[in-house]
């Protein structure tokens, strides 16, 4: 399903004052790339598929086997989304071209084809270059577009 087909479900149920229903499951299983999953209903065992794992701009993943709560539009099993989850493995958060996609081991900061990480690496190799002798300087116009790109991608 489509998160315009989902959109579009969700504006007629709020035009017809249809509340969206809620249920607390275990997490089944994942298919991060597509953003689904599969869960179990933890008081009627009621297994509910191709659960979204986020609405538009925010998508996250549960750790299997957790505690989640799911809403359900119009008292359908295939119009569901997850709303919370106990525990994450991933979560990525999309605001116009950015990206923050935070996991474990860490997390990826993007503002269009920019990263944090790679601006942030060639900013070391550069001052890896500098030479402490008399008359040496570093690379200023290197220093200074890597600045340039830095401030793409951090404000404040």
């Amino acid at each position: 399903m489509s998160i315009e087909r989902l959109n579009s479900l969700l504006g007629n149920k709020i035009k017809n004052m249809s509340e969206v229903q809620t249920a607390w499951c275990t997490v089944k299983s994942i298919d991060w790339d597509k953003k689904l999953m599969d869960v179990v209903g933890i008081v009627d065992d009621l297994e509910y598929y191709d659960v979204l794992l986020g609405l538009g701009s925010e998508d996250k993943k549960p750790v299997i086997g957790c505690t989640c709560i799911i809403g359900i539009i119009g008292n359908e099993s295939g119009n569901s989304f997850l709303i919370y989850a106990e525990e994450l493995e991933e979560i990525e958060i999309k605001v116009g071209s950015s990206l923050l996609h935070v996991k474990k081991d860490g997390f990826i900061l993007k503002q269009n084809s920019e990263s944090l990480k790679t601006v942030l690496n060639d900013l070391i190799d550069e001052l890896n270059k500098i030479v402490v002798i008399q008359g040496r300087s570093i690379n200023v116009p290197a220093m200074a577009l890597i600045k340039q790109r830095l401030n793409k991608i951090l404000i404040g």
